[in-house]
C-alpha cells in the first residue's frame, strides 16, 4: 500500500527536466532594446547608439547563456557576441564575453571589443538594465548600456 501511495505522489509533483540552471527565471527570455557605446575620441565622435537583441537561456556558472544580437545600428554597424554567466549576484547577473562575431562591413579602423564585463538587472519583470564598462591596457576606455524590453 505504501508503494501505491509512494508512486501516485510521485505521478502528482511536478517533473524536472533534470537541468539545474543558476539563472534566475525572471531572466530567461528575449529582450530588445537601444544600447548606447561611449569611448573617448579626440574628434568628439565617441558616441554610438543602436538596438540589440539579447537573449538568455538556462545555464550554470560559466556556461554561455546569453546571445546578444546587433539588430540595428544603421550605417554603423554593431557587433554580435555570446556571453557566459560569471556570477549571480542578488539583484543583478555578472557576465563575460565570449565569442565575438564582427560584422564584414565594419568601417576601416573600427573593432568589436572581446573582454567585456557586462552586468544585467532587472528593473521589473518587463525590463532589464545592461551596463559594460571596458578597458584597454589596463585604462578604463568605455562603456555601454541600455534598457531593454521583454519580447518572449
Amino acid at each position: 500500500m505504501l508503494a501505491l501511495v509512494v508512486g501516485v505522489l510521485a505521478w502528482l509533483l511536478p517533473q524536472s527536466d533534470g537541468k539545474s540552471s543558476d539563472v534566475p527565471e525572471g531572466y530567461l527570455g528575449t529582450w530588445r532594446g537601444q544600447v548606447t557605446m561611449t569611448f573617448p575620441d579626440p574628434l568628439g565622435e565617441g558616441r554610438g547608439t543602436g538596438i540589440d537583441e539579447i537573449t538568455i537561456e538556462q545555464g550554470s556558472i560559466g556556461d554561455t547563456v546569453v546571445a546578444q544580437r546587433a539588430v540595428d545600428w544603421g550605417q554603423n554597424s554593431g557587433c554580435s557576441r555570446s556571453w557566459q554567466l560569471a556570477e549571480v549576484k542578488s539583484d543583478h547577473i555578472i557576465l563575460k564575453a565570449g565569442t565575438t562575431d564582427t560584422p564584414d562591413d565594419l568601417p576601416s579602423g573600427k573593432t568589436c571589443l572581446a573582454d567585456l564585463t557586462m552586468s544585467v538587472r532587472l528593473t521589473d519583470k518587463a525590463t532589464m538594465v545592461i551596463q559594460a564598462d571596458y578597458e584597454i591596457l589596463g585604462t578604463a576606455t568605455g562603456a555601454f548600456s541600455g534598457s531593454l524590453a521583454r519580447q518572449s
